[in-house]
């Protein structure tokens, strides 16, 4: 019996759909399928009552769900203690985050911060180390007990999968995605959603980032594929922003990451007037339910302070 299918049998219980937890769990559906009968097989009984949907457990599933989650909860804790013994440099806090918000979000978050534990007497001058990775990469770097914390959006329609009886979050902030192109000579944008014209031309993310996940239901929502030209994808908002600026198409873009161009009007707001597409993605800080060295609950205590 391998961990990893405690894991996804745990993942299976909260998310209720096989499909979905082989998602959340980064592999092919036939894949997570034959992980889950092999669980069975190795526990000798039926857990999943796969007649239903959504995925129900039986009765045999619901009591080893509670055995489950207790023995990986023991593990992790485990895992933590002895990690925080042996941890190189004990001034330093590890953030497992995004490129984006690496560059958004955290530098005025993180000094603040360190201006609030100025006078701590644990917390006075600690150090970061910023990991930035694809959100799934960054989760599993946290769940596997290699950063202190995890920082990363999470949408209200697509939120981060983490057991809530190992984890816990606060929300820290608020990103706002806007629907922005360069500016033309006139000040106006040089391409607009809704314009009658040919197609026009998009920027878009890649579908493995939680933002093109967000930007792709906006757009199905408001009926706007058949009128959007996707001529580049990204999983990288730098480079978005950059096409953008390079007046190749439209994009939602990070208000944070681009303030500055539009407070000097290189990009303007490219959204129909009076109809504002702006999408909203809480930014949340994660940390473990267990106890954690002296530093981590300094800084977590001045995070949600």
């Amino acid at each position: 019996m391998h961990i990893r299918w405690l894991e996804d049998f745990v993942c299976l219980a909260q998310a209720g759909s096989l499909a979905r937890a082989a998602e959340l769990r980064n592999v092919t559906p036939p894949a997570f399928g034959r992980r889950m009968q092999a669980l069975e097989v190795w526990a000798g009984a039926p857990l999943i009552d796969r007649s239903a949907f959504p995925v129900r457990l039986t009765a045999e599933g619901r009591q080893f769900l509670e055995a489950a989650q207790a023995a990986l909860r023991t593990l992790d804790e485990a895992r933590m203690s002895l990690r925080a013994a042996h941890r190189a440099d004990a001034s330093t806090i590890t953030i497992a985050t995004g490129k984006t918000l690496a560059r958004s979000m955290v530098p005025a978050w993180l000094a603040s911060l360190r201006h609030a534990l100025r006078d701590d007497a644990v917390g006075a001058g600690f150090r970061t180390r910023l990991s930035t990775h694809a959100t799934h990469d960054a989760l599993e770097m946290f769940s596997e007990g290699d950063a202190d914390f995890l920082l990363c959006y999470s949408p209200h329609d697509l939120p981060v999968m983490l057991d809530d009886t190992r984890y816990m979050f606060h929300p820290v902030g608020v990103e706002r995605l806007v629907c922005v192109a360069a500016a033309d000579a006139r000040g106006g944008p040089t391409f607009r959603l809704g314009q009658r014209t040919a197609m026009v031309p998009m920027i878009a993310y890649a579908e493995t980032l939680t933002m093109g996940r967000m930007v792709n239901q906006e757009i199905a929502r408001r009926k706007l594929a058949g009128k959007l030209d996707v001529i580049a994808v990204s999983d990288f908002a730098e480079s978005v922003h950059e096409m953008v600026r390079q007046k190749m198409g439209l994009a939602w873009l990070p208000a944070k990451l681009i303030a500055d161009d539009l407070h000097a009007g290189r990009l303007v707001r490219a959204d129909v007037q009076g109809d504002a597409v702006d999408l909203a993605l809480d930014i949340r800080l994660y940390r473990p339910r267990t106890q954690m060295r002296a530093l981590a609950e300094v800084f977590w205590a001045a995070a949600v302070r």
